[in-house]
Order: structure tokens, then C-alpha cells, then sequence
């Protein structure tokens, strides 16, 4: 019986030390707003940036548009084979004239992102 219960607990402690080594799979792309029948694409810039060991690198991809521009949705789509990075928005965004995105690699990665700014 004993023999039982520890062979159990050795399966379960298995089991879940192997999920915390896995690697993430999924992609991380930024995805706010919708974009509707009357909008434009008011801007589209990629970034790439190659890995550097043992760095985290960054960029802001800035827009600002006049004063009657209305953004209505901003995408940022993962290019290639993942490498972990992760896009947000720090500043600006939908209902503004101006949105300002960062895209930010893992540690000794890189990335490479198409950014997409929609609107009237």
C-alpha cells in the first residue's frame, strides 16, 4: 500500500514539473479595436530586430495623426517563427489621434512584427 500511494505521488510531482518546463507555443499578437467598412489603413511599419545574447531589447513605433484623425483599431501581428516577444500599447490608442506601441523581445531573443494602424 505504501509502495502505491509513494508511486502516485512520484506521477503527480512528474506530471507537473513537466508542464513548468514546457515553452511557451502560442503567438503574441496585439489585437485592440475592430476595424469597420469606413477605415482606412492609416499606417503600417515593421520592426525586426535580430537576438543579442543575454539582452531584452525594445522599440516604440510612435503615430501621430492631425487633429480630425480617429483610430479605431491597432494590430501588431507576429512575422516568422515565434520568438516570445510581446507588443503593447503604453500611450495613446483607439478614440485618439496618436497611439504609441512598444514591442519588447524575451531575454536573448528578438522579434519581428508587422504594426497596423487603422482608422478615419
Amino acid at each position: 500500500m505504501k509502495i502505491l500511494l509513494l508511486l502516485q505521488v512520484l506521477c503527480l510531482l512528474a506530471l507537473g514539473y513537466g508542464a513548468l518546463i514546457k515553452a511557451p507555443t502560442s503567438r503574441t499578437n496585439l489585437n485592440v479595436g475592430y476595424v469597420t467598412s469606413g477605415d482606412k489603413l492609416l499606417h503600417r511599419v515593421n520592426v525586426y530586430q535580430p537576438p543579442i545574447a543575454n539582452a531584452i531589447q525594445y522599440q516604440d513605433v510612435v503615430y501621430r495623426g492631425n487633429f480630425t484623425t480617429w483610430i479605431s483599431a491597432v494590430q501588431a501581428t507576429e512575422v516568422g517563427a515565434t520568438q516570445y516577444a510581446t507588443p503593447w500599447i503604453i500611450a495613446g490608442g483607439i478614440g485618439y489621434n496618436n497611439v504609441t506601441v512598444r514591442v519588447q523581445s524575451a531575454l536573448g531573443y528578438g522579434y519581428y512584427y508587422w504594426i497596423d494602424i487603422w482608422g478615419r
